[in-house]
């Protein structure tokens, strides 16, 4: 049978089996995989299993028997087929060659007779779909008796407007920032993350001359939640005034960004980048990001030197601190600080 490309919706396509472009540890964060993810949660724990004991390799694909009644018999099979070996890395065309292999072996054995596929390692995996659609028809060709559907790129990436935004150094490592570590937080960012997150850059020494202070969930700019109000309505950010308040970055305005940043800023950029995404491991959460500032505040700003006075003072921020932040995860959170040389 032949192979088609199309574009639309690939979850609106029956078929036996549904691909999944996926990383190797354990995280769906964006597109495709976040859609998955919300889907078949079963599938998800079981990929992550396999990625945390370093089972998921790229080259080989993990099929999940899909047993949800409401599927109606479409996707019996759901192929989770790894295009990078970290989130953080780009996809690469020699483990899309060698996935296809182990990929065409599980068809076969398991009889699938119809697939629907992703662009495979393009888009956020940063492959040319020039360089990738002839590696399917030359893979996918050959095989007799099973339709290969796939969808190719689209324009739907695009900002809807244009972005209405001067770039310059701070407002180019926000954006980036953001773009780079939604996969960390789930592949969105909540308000309260938002903030902790600028709260660090600006603490790191991107300057961006905002003065924060004790509010509920740690420290806050009010005049930062309106810059956000204001990239939103520039088209840098979307999701920010939704009723789910689930912000992403505009891939257009990523792209700017990322553009924008050459030379010495860039490197500075991705230094600054790559520091915090070490300090946020393990805090990837808007509890873990409240604990993470409201200790840093009161060591750096308030000048409270031990973890004992510290937990005495979360509990006179507010009641909910010292119900929630027991005396170990505050120890924890302050030995990460102080590792992270973010405190003295």
């Amino acid at each position: 049978m032949a192979v088609t490309f199309k574009q639309g919706d690939m979850f609106a396509e029956p078929a036996d089996a549904i691909v999944n472009t996926v990383n190797c540890v354990g995280v769906m964060g964006k597109g495709v995989a976040l859609e998955f993810k919300r889907r078949w949660p079963g599938n998800f724990d079981e990929y992550k299993r396999l990625c945390d004991r370093k089972i998921l390799r790229p080259g080989k694909v993990f099929v999940y028997q899909n047993t949800d009644m409401l599927d109606q018999d479409n996707w019996k099979f759901l192929v989770n087929f790894p295009t990078k070996d970290h989130w953080r890395g780009k996809s690469q065309i020699g483990f899309i060659d060698k996935g296809l292999d182990d990929f065409l072996a599980q068809v076969a054995k398991l009889g699938i007779r119809s697939v629907v596929l992703p662009p495979l390692g393009c888009g956020n995996g940063g492959l040319e779909w020039k360089e990738v659609k002839p590696l399917l028809v030359r893979k996918l060709s050959p095989v007799d008796g099973v339709e290969f559907l796939v969808f190719e790129p689209s324009e739907k990436g695009k900002a809807s407007g244009s972005v209405n935004m001067e770039m310059n150094f701070e407002r180019a490592v926000l954006i980036k920032s953001f773009g780079d570590l939604t996969d960390y937080f789930g592949g969105s960012l909540t308000r309260i993350v938002m903030q902790k997150i600028v709260y660090f850059l600006q603490a790191m020494g991107v300057d961006y001359r905002m003065a924060f202070a004790r509010n509920e969930f740690g420290p806050y700019s009010d005049d930062l939640r309106t810059v956000f109000s204001a990239m939103e309505k520039k088209n840098v950010l979307k999701g920010f005034s939704s009723d789910t308040r689930e912000t992403t970055v505009v891939p257009e305005a990523y792209k700017l960004a990322d553009e924008f940043l050459q030379g010495d800023e860039r490197h500075r950029a991705e230094e600054v980048i790559k520091r915090a995404s070490l300090l946020f491991e393990g805090y990837e959460s808007p509890y873990g990001m409240e604990l993470l500032s409201s200790v840093h505040f009161l060591a750096d700003h308030e000048k409270i030197s031990d973890v004992d006075g510290i937990q005495k003072a979360l509990s006179g921020w507010n009641p909910q601190k010292g119900e929630k932040f027991s005396s170990d995860i505050i120890g924890i959170a302050y030995s990460r600080l102080r590792e992270d040389r973010m405190i003295h």
